[in-house]
C-alpha cells in the first residue's frame, strides 16, 4: 500500500451506518498494545482506564516529500477492557496545540478524522461512528474528550504528551543510525529517538 492513501484518503462512507458497530480488523488503530498502568487516564462511562501516555508521532517521507501526524492513546482498566483513538492532525496543530477530528470507523486516516475503539472484558471490540474527538496540549500535558453526535460527552482523557519522530535513514548519517526493517508498506523510515534531525528537534521543542 502506498504510503500516500494512509494520509490524504478522506473515505466517506456512501451508507448510512448505525452508531456503533463492531470492528472486523484488529487493524482500526497502529497504536501500541494497552499497558495497564500509566500517568495518562480515560474516564468513559463506569469505567476508568490508564496508559503511560499520550503518543504524538510524526513520520517524514522523502519520496514525494511528506508528512504523516497522529495523535493516539491506548488505556487498558484493570478488569482487561481497552479504550483507544488515532487522531490524524494537521501542521497547523504544531502552532495552535489543538484539534477537533470527527470520528469514523474506518481504517484508513485523513486530515479531520480519528477512531475511536473500545472493548469491554469478554465482549466484542467495538467503533464509534459518530462524534467528535477534540484535543488540546498545554507545555507537555494533553486533555481532551470524545462528543456523541448530539454533544453529550462519551469519554474524557487527560495525560502526558510523548513525541517521536520518524525519519528516512538518510537523514541520520552517524555511525549509530538503526538499521531499518523491511516495511510493511511504502517507503522505510526510522525512529529518531535522539532527536538528531533539525525537524524532529524542533517539533519536540514546541511541546516542552
Amino acid at each position: 500500500m502506498r504510503h500516500g492513501a494512509l494520509v490524504v484518503a478522506l473515505l466517506l462512507s456512501a451508507c448510512a451506518k448505525p452508531k456503533e458497530e463492531r470492528v472486523t480488523s484488529r487493524q482500526a488503530l497502529t497504536a501500541e498494545r494497552p499497558q495497564p498502568r500509566g500517568a495518562a487516564t480515560v474516564r468513559a462511562g463506569d469505567r476508568t482506564y490508564s496508559a503511560p501516555s499520550v503518543r504524538f508521532s510524526v513520520a517524514f517521507v522523502e519520496h514525494p516529500p511528506d508528512t504523516m501526524r497522529a495523535v493516539m492513546l491506548s488505556a487498558q482498566a484493570e478488569d482487561g477492557s481497552t479504550w483507544r483513538f488515532r487522531m490524524s492532525v494537521g501542521d497547523e496543530f504544531f502552532t495552535s496545540k489543538r484539534a477537533t477530528a470527527r470520528l469514523t470507523p474506518m481504517n484508513v486516516l485523513g486530515p479531520g478524522l480519528a477512531v475511536v475503539d473500545y472493548q469491554r472484558a469478554g465482549e466484542p471490540e467495538m467503533a464509534m461512528d459518530e462524534g467528535t474527538l477534540e484535543l488540546t496540549v498545554t507545555g507537555n500535558q494533553a486533555k481532551g474528550e470524545v462528543r456523541e453526535k448530539d454533544g453529550r460527552v462519551r469519554a474524557t482523557f487527560e495525560g502526558p504528551l510523548t513525541f517521536e519522530c520518524m525519519v528516512p535513514p538518510a537523514w541520520l548519517s552517524h555511525a549509530n543510525a538503526p538499521v531499518p526493517a523491511s516495511p510493511e508498506a511504502g517507503e522505510v523510515r526510522v525512529l529518531d529517538e535522539a532527536l538528531a534531525t533539525p525537524r524532529c528537534r524542533s517539533i519536540a521543542d514546541a511541546f516542552r
